[in-house]
């Protein structure tokens, strides 16, 4: 199967966000952001009940947040950064013996077993490594038959979140 697009800065949001809900690396990445961010505003609020907080409790539990909130989008903005200096359009071609990328700059292949799943969102696929990174977004919007994606994704990789399908069982006397 060929797929054709450009990948967009939306594409690398909605990539980093499922991969910040559906994978261990990304909920990881979400307690090293937040939970910094936490403490201080904790902190914050009780030196404030014994009437003991400044104006520098309030700049830290500020900047904190503002780094949890914005480093997600700073992250998907410099990955978009990275992917537009290969160049624009690029095709994809995923079949049994991988998936494979070509932009400008030449042609990449990621052989199935480099992959331990992918993420479903509205817009795309993420294709991930072992470690649950996101090793490739595919754009839905470049293939005519998202549904015959899904399933030679499935065929070759466990959807994240939900069981992988089933074979179908042998019906007898067939």
């Amino acid at each position: 199967m060929e797929l054709a697009f450009t990948p967009t800065g939306e594409d690398f949001r909605e990539a980093f966000a499922a991969q910040a809900r559906h994978t261990t690396v990304g909920r990881a990445a979400r307690v090293v952001w937040w939970v910094p961010a936490a403490v201080s505003l904790l902190g914050g609020a009780l030196k404030l009940a014994d009437g003991g907080a400044g104006v520098s409790d309030a700049v830290e539990a500020a900047a904190l947040v503002a780094l949890a909130l914005y480093v997600p989008r700073l992250q998907a903005a410099s990955a978009h950064r990275r992917v537009s200096r290969r160049g624009g359009p690029r095709t994809v071609v995923v079949d049994g013996g991988g998936v494979s990328v070509t932009d400008r700059c030449g042609t990449q292949t990621r052989a199935w077993s480099t992959l331990s799943g992918f993420v479903e969102t509205e817009h795309l696929f993420l294709a991930l490594t072992r470690r649950g990174s996101c090793l490739l977004i595919l754009a839905k919007r470049g293939t005519p038959d998202p549904d015959g994606l899904r399933a030679l994704l499935a065929r070759h990789a466990a959807p994240v979140g939900r069981p992988a399908p089933a074979d179908p069982a042998p019906q007898a006397g067939v």
